[in-house]
């Protein structure tokens, strides 16, 4: 038989004494997010000046100005302002989704690199590279503004907390908005 190997570490803490959280887990083994740094393996540091949700802000309020004028327009065109028939209320909701999609996804994938009044307050959205964004990658970051505006908007307010000043839509679609 072998014997038991009973020997007492020095500067050893019993499993009994270990400081445990409200789960039960011991302290030391805990992580939190603190401890969790995410940096991209492929994707190289820029250097660039983030925007802020300040000037994003100002060039949103610009883009549903010139949408909505749009729209405005043509709704008095083809549809005489008819706000009687529920019909019509559902087909202008889905044109007014439409009408947005279209205009951020073509204008944030074009050469401009932004809506205009992205342009107006002069920034742009770039990948991770630094490069224009596809047109499907341009429509995702889109359709991903609702999932950061429908938790009470958290997604927008972590902007302000962000180093590089993105939101939810932005950790999303792999894109940032820069300054000119």
């Amino acid at each position: 038989m072998k014997p038991k190997n009973n020997h007492i570490v020095p500067n050893q803490i019993a499993v009994f004494a270990e400081q445990r959280d409200v789960l039960g887990l011991s302290k030391s083994k805990r992580t939190g997010a603190k401890h969790i740094k995410y940096k991209s393996i492929n994707a190289p540091e820029l250097n660039v000046t983030y925007a802020g949700l300040g000037i994003r802000s100002v060039a949103k309020l610009i883009d549903l100005v010139i949408v909505f004028a749009i729209l405005l327009l043509l709704e008095a065109v083809f549809l005489k302002f008819n706000f009687e028939n529920n019909e019509y209320t559902l087909f202008r909701i889905l044109i007014i989704g439409v009408a947005w999609l279209v205009y951020n996804g073509l204008f944030e994938s074009s050469i401009f690199q932004g809506t205009i009044g992205k342009m107006a307050v002069k920034i742009k959205v770039i990948g991770l590279y630094g490069k224009e964004l596809t047109v499907l990658r341009a429509l995702s970051r889109c359709i991903a503004v609702i999932i950061s505006v429908l938790p009470m908007g958290l997604g927008i307010w972590y902007i302000t907390t962000d180093k590089k000043k993105r939101g939810w839509h932005d950790l999303i679609a792999g894109s940032f908005v820069i300054r000119n």
